[in-house]
């Protein structure tokens, strides 16, 4: 292996993947080491790879190594077909060649019928039996390679009309059908199964493709398979075999109970190039159709590296780094958090610039001399030893079961672990709609969250208990149902529920449902609310299905008038809102803040300013505020965002166009992003792969200039991950100003706080409403939701939610909350008393009007958010602030917007400055 500078972290995250367990895989992006002119650099590193593959006595891990010019050994044949074939008989031999020791023989059942269909010849005459003779060559091609088949071809016999005894005629009769026609006829229904799945609804890839190619789902595979004979298109014809190839890999990776030699295979498939070529080459499409085969099956058990790269077609998106140690980096980190989905499948590595570039770095001979070669886990014992283990184990596993099935009966069992409208999400969690905390928040890091759960369960049976088991009052309105639309647990990297803002909008709602309801049930003229939680999942990946499941339960339940939420801008979110809002159920958002959740639906109603709102008030403040390091205006302004994130991109375009000055923008997106990348950049800016690049960029701006204010537009959740890494390199910088968006406010809640991370740091971050400091100023929503507060949490001491007392995701949620209940009180007044009347569509009127007093002034200032005047659906001057961070607590230094009905703030500061830049 060549010790070029950085090729340690390269070898070393590729000797990760190939031995990385199954339960942890990942799609992995394919290595293409691009290099000008006729450079070797890359041939080198697929050639030292391919010798880490070897070891004394048997290979390592399985692999395929191409390095002739032509992608394969010797000569193709003439024949076109056969010459295409040429290079996967080449690899596919290499793949069986190299099969580890006692890993048993690689099979690939898809790769050979497929083989065997588009080596056939074509149709005379276009003829209507053509299937059957694919099915008669498929056979043939199968008895190749297996002797049960070709002993029982051989036992039908060929000739079964010749005469002789009474048992020789018999036999003649029967042997043809019995040996011979029925094998074949269970060995197509077989290759049906293989290929198309078992029903419709389970469908194979090869079903997924074909309807794809016909727009209509097969029904029968030999004849959707007459188009692949012969003729097919070289592009199609390597994208359906490495379809095929792949699927019987990741097969082959897939442990079986009965299999042990399937078990011992734990390393990945590794396909090695040692000269791509140039963008129209034989390997380069052979290449390319590997990266959109493994996209679509989503393939875990292949890692790919292509040397000798001389120029790229461009006709995929890739990653681009431009050394072997951000290459590196950029796999350990996939090994370490997976592959998201939508990621680019390729990953570009420039090597070879400089011409007198020697591999003599001392670091990477050093550690290349330390681990030579691949060490892949050893087996604690041989394949028989573990065939014997399994019958035993499974034998005692049988004796248990008979005994339980015997003294249990069976109508007592239920093994669904997902129960009513709750089902499996992306993350292997209970997502959908359900009452209480019986199936959410069940993690060990969410204690928080179930308490909350729980008090909203008991305040639910408060009203039924009032109401009586029909959900009716003797006098008053009966009960309406709001349900809670949010991240309400994961899988095991998914975001903290208290650094997400989950908990704190939970709190808000649960304090406004018990604020609602003691009226309610007290006077008998308001309407009592329960509330069901919808858990989206992490960061919203499964929103849209969970809204399809509310919609399915609102069909059912006439008592869901609403749903209250949606704290996240994601597109996820955006789906979800219009699959409700095309099903006629009103929506209150809580702390959503992006511009474009407005235009999903008209029966979206916002709480919280929109992103252009809180960009304007972050433009005058860093215009004019003294918030840099050095306790001065900003000279020079940085603006970090996420290009993936909807909400952070939202923030980002509002800012620069709000700004109007110079300002650098710098592209981050955590590898575990929910969501893939836009399909075009909506932001021009300097793209970074890792957050330690990105604390590297800002920290050299900062001591260019000292001047220099940062706008972090970006999430909370990555806000501590960069702290960390300029606390690391603060020497350059020691000190940092940093306006946060609102978001920030959610990594307050972390312990260490961010102040304590980097000493150096001045902070400044946007508030949508801090009920102290409205409650200072006669506020008097903003005092009863303390009161509320300080009653149900007051003592809480935690390190991480002792703080939220000052979080606007706890307020603008008891705001949402509290209008969506002023709403449905409105619309059960409208109804002249009759309970029946109201509905979904009686409460949209409402909303869509606006509250008969012209909104309400709520705890996180005026609110009026009706669609008639204008359908903004919004309040246009919804208060923002700006608070200054710190151990001493928050302290306002700029509030801008209507505070209350007549009292509209439209300066800030000593100036005093305008609230528009």
């Amino acid at each position: 292996m060549p010790a070029f500078a950085g090729v340690e972290r390269f070898v070393e995250a590729f000797d990760k993947l190939v031995t990385q367990p199954r339960r942890h895989r990942s799609r992995v992006p394919v290595v293409l080491f691009s290099e000008p002119g006729e450079g070797q650099v890359g041939r080198g590193i697929v050639a030292g790879l391919h010798g880490r593959l070897h070891g004394r006595e048997t290979m390592l891990a399985p692999h395929a190594h191409l390095d002739s010019p032509d992608g394969s050994a010797g000569a193709p044949p003439d024949d076109p077909v056969l010459a295409q074939l040429h290079l996967f008989s080449h690899v596919i031999r290499q793949l069986m060649e190299t099969m580890p020791e006692g890993t048993g023989r690689l099979r690939l059942p898809c790769y050979q019928l497929l083989r065997s269909i588009v080596t056939a010849p074509p149709a005379a005459d276009f003829a209507m039996e053509h299937h059957q003779e694919l099915k008669d060559r498929a056979y043939e091609a199968h008895r190749e390679g297996s002797a049960p088949a070709r002993v029982l071809w051989w036992l039908g016999g060929r000739d079964h009309a010749s005469g002789g005894t009474l048992l020789e005629l018999l036999w003649n009769f029967l042997a043809g059908p019995l040996f011979q026609r029925l094998p074949r006829a269970v060995y197509a229904w077989r290759a049906q199964r293989l290929m198309l799945g078992r029903s419709r609804r389970r469908p194979r890839w090869y079903a997924q493709w074909a309807r794809l190619q016909q727009g209509t789902p097969p029904t029968d595979f030999f004849r959707s398979a007459r188009d692949l004979v012969h003729g097919v298109d070289p592009e199609k014809f390597d994208r359906i075999l490495l379809l095929a190839l792949l699927a019987d890999l990741d097969a082959a990776c897939r442990k079986r109970l009965f299999h042990p030699w399937r078990r011992r295979r734990v390393c990945r498939f590794v396909l090695l190039v040692a000269e791509a070529g140039d963008e129209d080459s034989r390997e380069q499409r052979f290449l390319r159709e590997l990266r959109s085969a493994m996209e679509d099956l989503g393939c875990t058990s292949v890692v790919a590296v292509a040397g000798g790269v001389r120029s790229l077609a461009h006709r995929i998106p890739d990653i681009e780094v431009a050394t072997l140690s951000a290459a590196g980096a950029e796999l350990a980190n996939v090994a370490e958090h997976g592959t998201a989905p939508g990621r680019p499948t390729g990953m570009v590595v420039t090597v070879g610039r400089d011409a007198g570039e020697a591999a003599d770095d001392p670091a990477a001979t050093y550690w290349l001399r330390r681990r030579p070669t691949l060490a892949p886990p050893a087996p604690r014992w041989g394949p028989r030893t573990e065939a014997a283990s399994t019958v035993g184990g499974m034998t005692v596993l049988l004796l248990i079961m008979v005994g339980l099935i015997g003294g249990t009966p069976f109508g007592n069992r239920d093994t669904d672990a997902c129960r009513g409208s709750t089902f499996l999400g992306t993350d292997g969690q209970c997502v959908g709609v359900a009452e209480g905390a019986a199936s959410f928040g069940s993690g060990s890091g969410e204690r928080a969250v179930r308490d909350v759960l729980e008090l909203i369960e008991r305040q639910n049976g408060e009203v039924q208990k009032e109401q009586g088991l029909g959900g009716s009052a003797p006098t008053g309105p009966a009960s309406r149902t709001v349900v809670y639309f949010g991240p309400l647990s994961g899988g095991a990297r998914a975001e903290d529920p208290v650094r997400g803002g989950t908990l704190a909008e939970l709190r808000g709602i649960a304090l406004a449902q018990r604020y609602v309801n003691a009226q309610a049930l007290r006077s008998g003229e308001r309407v009592p609310l329960r509330v069901l939680a919808a858990n989206a999942g992490d960061r919203f990946k499964d929103a849209p299905d969970v809204a399809r499941r509310v919609v399915e339960l609102a069909e059912r339940d006439r008592s869901i008038v609403g749903v209250i939420g949606f704290g996240q801008s994601r597109r996820q979110t955006y789906k979800a809102i219009r699959t409700l809002g095309e099903a006629g159920i009103p929506m209150v958002g809580t702390s959503g803040t992006a511009d474009g959740l407005l235009r999903q639906s008209g029966h979206y109603y916002q709480m919280a300013p929109t992103d252009s709102r809180a960009a304007t008030v972050m433009a005058s403040f860093v215009r004019h505020a003294r918030m840099t390091g050095d306790g001065r205006t900003a000279r020079r302004t940085l603006l970090v965002a996420d290009p993936a994130d909807a909400y952070s991109a939202s923030v980002a375009a509002s800012f620069r166009r709000e700004y109007r000055r110079d300002t650098r923008v710098l592209l981050y997106t955590p590898a575990d992003a929910p969501e893939p990348a836009p399909l075009t950049d909506a932001l021009d800016g300097t793209k970074l792969d890792a957050v330690e690049d990105l604390a590297r960029e800002v920290c050299d701006a900062v001591a260019d200039e000292p001047r220099t204010a940062v706008v972090w537009a970006a999430r909370g959740s990555q806000f501590q991950l960069f702290l960390n890494e300029i606390a690391r390199i603060s020497r350059r910088c020691p000190k940092l100003g940093v306006l946060g968006d609102d978001d920030v406010t959610t990594a307050l809640s972390e312990v260490p706080r961010p102040w304590q991370v980097f000493g150096g740091l001045t902070l400044h971050y946007v508030s949508h409403g801090r009920a102290p400091a409205l409650a200072a100023l006669g506020n008097g929503e903003a005092a009863a939701f303390l009161s509320a507060y300080d009653t149900v949490y007051g003592k809480d001491r935690d390190a991480r939610t002792s703080t939220m007392r000052d979080d606007a995701h706890v307020a603008l949620a008891w705001d949402a909350m509290r209008y969506l209940a002023l709403g449905i009180d409105e619309a059960w007044r409208g109804t002249g008393g009759h309970d029946e009347r109201l509905d979904r569509s009686l409460l949209q009127a409402v909303l869509h009007q606006g509250l008969g007093e012209g909104g309400f002034d709520g705890a996180t200032g005026r609110i009026d958010a009706h669609g008639a005047a204008g359908g903004g659906r919004f309040t246009e001057d919804k208060l923002v602030l700006v608070e200054r961070g710190g151990a001493a607590g928050p302290r306002t230094a700029l509030l801008c917007g209507v505070v209350a009905r007549g009292d509209v703030r439209s300066k800030w500061g000593p100036g005093p400055h305008s609230c528009a830049p």
